[in-house]
C-alpha cells in the first residue's frame, strides 16, 4: 500500500503530469508520422516505391519535429505555472534546446534538428526556472509604468542571461565529461548487450518504465534498438551466406512478441476491454483503438485508460511484455519456433508479422496468439479493478445496483483529461462506495412561500443521505460525484424521483411547481432537453409544473448551447431559474443575455443586509432582477428583520428557515402544506 500511495501521489504532481500532457499534446504529430510510415509500407508492397519513399521521408521528418514541439509545449505550460511571459520563455527555451543539442551532438541524422527528448524537457524546465528567478530581480522585472521598449529590453536581458547561464552549465558539464572520457576507460563500463537474454529483459522493463511516466521508451533507449538493428542485418546476411545460427533477439523480436499492438502488448488490453468491460466508455475506446493497435499504435490506449501515472495498470503493463519476452525467447531457444529470419516494418499487423518474420512458420503466428491470450489473462484482474473504480472515461455504473445509471447519458461522461488525478479519484470512489453500504439517498423538499397570501407555491428538491441509524446527512458527497464525473447520473436520479413526488403534490395543489438543480455537466449533454421532455411526458405532470435551476458556472461554459436549450424548454412551458444570483462575476451580463423566468438571490447577500452598504447592494440585486421581468425569490431567509426588509422591496417569494427547513415528502403531507387555498404559515 505505501508504494500504491506514493504512485497515486505522483498523479497529482503538476510537473510530472505536465510531462505526460505535453506528450499527449504531441500525439497528433505522432499519429501523422505513424500513418505516413503505414502508407509507405503499403506503397512499397504495391510497387509505388517513389511515392512510398516520399511519404516515408515525410513521416520521419514529422517525427523529428516532435522533441521541438514537446519543448514548446512544456515551456508554455511552465510559463503559465510561474506566471511569466510565455513569449520570452518559449523563445529562450527553444534557443537553449538548439544550442545545447548541437553542443552535445544530439542531432537527428535525417535532418539537422535536435532529437533528444530528455534534453527537450530539461532545457524547457531550466529556462523557465532561471527566468522566474531573474524576474524577482528589479533589473529584469520591468515596471508597469515603463515604455514598451523598456519592458522589451528587460525581457531580452533576462533571456540573454538565461541562455548564458544554461550554456555555461552545459559547457561546464561538457568539460567534465571530456576529462572523464580521457581518464576513465568507458569500455569497461557495462552496456546492454542487444543479443543477451538478461540485457534484453532489462531493456524491455526499462522502456515500459519510461512509458509509465508518459515518455516514449523507444526514443530514450534508441541507441539499443539501433545497435540491435545493425547486428540483426549482419546476422541475417551471414545466416544466408554462411549458414551461421540466427540470434534469438533481433530488431523485430520486440516489435512482434513484446509489443503486439504496441508497447505493453497492448492488443491484449484492448481485447480485454472489448470483451469484458462493463463501462460503455471503455468499450467505445476499445473499438476505436482496435484498428490502430492492429498496426501497433498504442498511444490512444496509453493515454485513454490511462496507463501512464496509473499505479493499477502499470503493474500488468510491465508484467505482460516481460512474461511474453521470456516465453517467446524460450520457445525459440528450444526450437518450437524458428528465430526471426527477416526484417519487416514494426507496423506489420500481429499474426501476419509472426508468420512472415519467421520465414513463413505457422508456429510464429501461433506463438503470438498464445502471448495475446496470456496477456488478456494477466490484464483482466487489473482492468476489472479499473472498470469497477471507473478511473478512466465512461463512468456509468459505480454502484452494483446501478442506483444512478441512465442510458441517455453519453459514454464520455467525463473526459477532462486523459491523465486524471488518481489520488483524488480513488479517495472519492472510496467515499461513495462507503455510502452505498451505510444507507440510501433520499430527496428532501424545501418549500417556497408566496408571502402575499402565505401559501406554498412550490418546493426545491434537495438530495440527502440517510444512514442505517436514520440520521440525515448533508450533501457533502456531491463533490465526490463531481470528481468522478458522475453528476449527470446523480442529477437524472434526482429528476426522476422529484417528478414522481411532484405527481402526488399536484393532486393537492394543481399550481404546485417542483424546482430541480441541474449541474453544468448534465445540461451540456447533447440530448439533455430530450431527456427532460421525455421524463415529463411519461408522467402526469404538465411542463409548467417543472422548474430547472441553472448556475452562472454553466453559462460561462457554453453560452450558445445553453441559450438553445433554454429556448427549447421554455417554449414548452418549463421554467428556468438563475440560481445563486449575486455570487458570480458576470451575473449582470447574463441577465441581459438570457430570458430567465425566475432569479434566485443567494443567501450571501441576505447575510449582509444588517449594514447600510449590504442593504443598498441587496436593493440593486432586486432591481436588476425586476428589470428582466423575472420573478424574484430570495434564499436563506431566517430572521424577521430580514423578511421585513425583503418584503419592503416588493419581493414576493421566499425560501428559507424562517418558514420551513427542508423536509421529507411524508412531512409535507402530514403538515398539510400543499393546500392550494389561502393558508396560515406556521413558524418552523
Amino acid at each position: 500500500m505505501p508504494m500504491f500511495t506514493r504512485m497515486s501521489q505522483l498523479s497529482v504532481n503538476k510537473y510530472l503530469v505536465a510531462v505526460s500532457n505535453v506528450f499527449l499534446m504531441a500525439l497528433p504529430l505522432v499519429l501523422i508520422s505513424t500513418f505516413c510510415e503505414l502508407i509507405a509500407v503499403f506503397c512499397d508492397y504495391f510497387d509505388f516505391s517513389d511515392f512510398g519513399q516520399t511519404v516515408h521521408y515525410v513521416g520521419q521528418t514529422t517525427r523529428v519535429m516532435i522533441p521541438i514541439l514537446v519543448n514548446f509545449y512544456l515551456a508554455t505550460y511552465l510559463s503559465a505555472v510561474k506566471r511569466i511571459p510565455k513569449g520570452i520563455v518559449i523563445a529562450t527555451s527553444l534557443t537553449v534546446f538548439f544550442i545545447i543539442s548541437y553542443q552535445w551532438d544530439l542531432i537527428s541524422p535525417l535532418i539537422p534538428l535536435p532529437n533528444s527528448f530528455p534534453m527537450s524537457l530539461l532545457t524547457a524546465y531550466i529556462s523557465c526556472e532561471v527566468i522566474a528567478k531573474l524576474r524577482k530581480i528589479r533589473l529584469f522585472k520591468g515596471k508597469t509604468d515603463q515604455s514598451f521598449i523598456d519592458i522589451s529590453m528587460s525581457m531580452l536581458a533576462g533571456s540573454i542571461v538565461t541562455i548564458s547561464i544554461a550554456l555555461s552549465i552545459s559547457f561546464f558539464f561538457r568539460k567534465i565529461f571530456e576529462q572523464l572520457s580521457s581518464l576513465i576507460p568507458w569500455s569497461f563500463i557495462p552496456r546492454l548487450d542487444p543479443t543477451s537474454f538478461i540485457d534484453g529483459l532489462i531493456y524491455e522493463v526499462l522502456r515500459g518504465l519510461f512509458w509509465a511516466i508518459g515518455i516514449n521508451g523507444h526514443h530514450i533507449l534508441h541507441s539499443y534498438k539501433t545497435d540491435l538493428y545493425n547486428i540483426t542485418l549482419v546476422n541475417i546476411t551471414e545466416w544466408h551466406n554462411f549458414g551461421i545460427n540466427l540470434n534469438i533477439l533481433s530488431t523485430n523480436f520486440y516489435d512482434f512478441f513484446t509489443g503486439i499492438g504496441g508497447s505493453g502488448n497492448m492488443l491484449s488490453l484492448v481485447l480485454c476491454m472489448l470483451f469484458f468491460a462493463k463501462s460503455k466508455g471503455y468499450k467505445l475506446l476499445a473499438k476505436t483503438a482496435l484498428i490502430l493497435c492492429l498496426f501497433n499504435v498504442n498511444e490512444p490506449i496509453l493515454y485513454g485508460i490511462p496507463v501512464i501515472f496509473n499505479p493499477i495498470m502499470i503493474i500488468p503493463f510491465l508484467l505482460v511484455p516481460s512474461v511474453s519476452f521470456i516465453i517467446a525467447y524460450g520457445a525459440m531457444y528450444v526450437g518450437l519456433v524458428p528465430p526471426l529470419s527477416e526484417v519487416h516494418s514494426w507496423l506489420m499487423p500481429p499474426f501476419l508479422s509472426g508468420y512472415m518474420a519467421t520465414g513463413g512458420a505457422i508456429s510464429g503466428a501461433v506463438l503470438q496468439l498464445l502471448l495475446v491470450l496470456i496477456g488478456i489473462v494477466i490484464y483482466l484482474p487489473f482492468f476489472k479493478l479499473m472498470d469497477k473504480r471507473s478511473l478512466g472515461i465512461g463512468v456509468s455504473d459505480i454502484f452494483s445496483n446501478r442506483l444512478f445509471t441512465s442510458d441517455e447519458i453519453e459514454s464520455k461522461t467525463r473526459l477532462t483529461s486523459f491523465i486524471p488525478s488518481l489520488h483524488n479519484n480513488l479517495r472519492a470512489q472510496k467515499k461513495i462506495e462507503k455510502l452505498q453500504g451505510d444507507g440510501e439517498f433520499i430527496l428532501y423538499y424545501q418549500p417556497q412561500v408566496d408571502i402575499e397570501n402565505n401559501c406554498i407555491v412550490g418546493c426545491e428538491a434537495l438530495i440527502r443521505f440517510r444512514n442505517h441509524q436514520g440520521e440525515i446527512l448533508p450533501p457533502t458527497f456531491i463533490s465526490d460525484f463531481n470528481q468522478l464525473g458522475l453528476m449527470p447520473e446523480l442529477d437524472l436520479w434526482v429528476l426522476d424521483n422529484a417528478i414522481k413526488a411532484a405527481e402526488k403534490f399536484i393532486i393537492i395543489n394543481p399550481k404546485f411547481k417542483i424546482s430541480i438543480n441541474i449541474s453544468p455537466d448534465t445540461i451540456l449533454l447533447k440530448n439533455f432537453a430530450s431527456i427532460v421532455i421525455e421524463r415529463i411526458n411519461n408522467s402526469s405532470l404538465s411542463f409548467h409544473h417543472v422548474e430547472l435551476e441553472f448556475t452562472e458556472e454553466l453559462l460561462i461554459l457554453d453560452e450558445d448551447k445553453v441559450a438553445k436549450i433554454m429556448t427549447e424548454l421554455q417554449t414548452l412551458g418549463i421554467s428556468i431559474a438563475l440560481d445563486d444570483f449575486g455570487t458570480g462575476y458576470s451575473s449582470l451580463a447574463y441577465l441581459s443575455r438570457f430570458e430567465f423566468d425566475k432569479v434566485k438571490i443567494d443567501r450571501s447577500l441576505v447575510l449582509n443586509i444588517d449594514s447600510q452598504r449590504g442593504k443598498e447592494l441587496f436593493k440593486i440585486a432586486v432591481q436588476l432582477g425586476k428589470i428582466t421581468q423575472a420573478d424574484i425569490i430570495v434564499e436563506g431567509v431566517e430572521k424577521q428583520q430580514e423578511l421585513d426588509f425583503i418584503a419592503s422591496l416588493g419581493v414576493r417569494y421566499i425560501q428559507g428557515f424562517y418558514f420551513y427547513k427542508p423536509m421529507a415528502e411524508n412531512e409535507l403531507f402530514q403538515r398539510g402544506l400543499l393546500k392550494s387555498k389561502q393558508c396560515e404559515v406556521a413558524d418552523n
